[in-house]
């Protein structure tokens, strides 16, 4: 994997991390349901302990702390610093004492052997560069029969949230598709596909479902608009590659879509979304 696309990758997360904080009661609203579905496939008890990656502003991670309780442990990490004191600093402010935070990249995961009863992570292991070069790390941390649970977005198509607010811009952008192995937001949309590449890693008792869950942006459609382009790093390329005499046109869809889904109080999509759990 060419070592541009790792310093593009934490460049894009970086930028989107002062967002991340800003809008972070907004996003932990919009993402509760795929939150609970990281935490419920974990299978979590009190007394555990938990990585979580790509925790972004602390989410799964402070959810996971209070299922393990005070006698368990979570480590918090992402590839970005940024991210990382937004989690110390969400953990403070919630009082929660069970949960550390630091760098971390999952192709080199700096723990010991069997360090972990759960990995966890919530929309990221799909920007990994090297996914088989992360998963055998993942194994490594984990305990034997250790077990994961990870989520990814479903197809664009199966998306309005995505369709919504990408589809009328994409109208407008000749960009070549990506390869099938790039680090992108629907790099795992295909259920076989995550399910072939967990089970080349060597997991076992491996579960992929597709499911779908509510995504709901609580605010007015300026405000969801707002939030949605401002916290997707991968999104702003795209924003940045529409002609700027079709742009007013292009954002304007993009308000009648959302304002479509609003009921005066929230905006409010579905998605689709794969669950994967399995052991080490």
């Amino acid at each position: 994997m060419n070592p541009d696309v790792r310093q593009t990758l934490r460049e894009e997360w970086t930028s989107a991390a002062p967002y991340w904080k800003k809008w972070d009661r907004h996003l932990a609203t919009q993402s509760q349901a795929a939150t609970d579905l990281v935490v419920n496939g974990a299978q979590l008890v009190p007394g555990l302990r938990v990585l979580d990656l790509a925790s972004g502003t602390g989410q799964p991670a402070l959810t996971i702390a209070q299922a393990v309780g005070p006698n368990g442990r979570v480590t918090a990490s992402d590839i970005t610093a940024e991210m990382v004191e937004a989690t110390k600093d969400n953990a403070r402010a919630r009082g929660v004492t069970n949960l550390d935070a630091q760098v971390a990249d999952a192709e080199h995961l700096p723990f010991p052997n069997a360090e972990f009863d759960r990995v966890t992570c919530r929309f990221g292991i799909m920007f990994v560069p090297d996914i088989q070069t992360a998963l055998k790390e993942i194994r490594r941390v984990l305990k034997p029969n250790g077990r994961f649970s990870f989520l990814t977005w479903g197809p664009l198509e199966e998306n309005p949230l995505f369709a919504s607010t990408m589809g009328p811009f994409m109208k407008h952008v000749n960009l070549p598709p990506p390869p099938p192995d790039a680090p992108t937001i629907f790099r795992f949309a295909d259920l076989a596909k995550l399910k072939t590449t967990l089970d080349a890693a060597g997991f076992h008792d491996l579960a992929v479902t597709k499911q779908k869950v509510s995504c709901p942006w609580p605010g007015p459609p300026e405000a969801a608009w707002e939030g949605i382009r401002e916290l997707s790093a991968p999104f702003k390329k795209i924003i940045a590659t529409v002609p700027p005499d079709k742009l007013p046109g292009v954002i304007q869809e993009v308000m009648n879509n959302l304002t479509r889904a609003y009921d005066g109080k929230q905006v409010n999509f579905s998605a689709s979304v794969l669950l994967a759990t399995g052991a080490a």
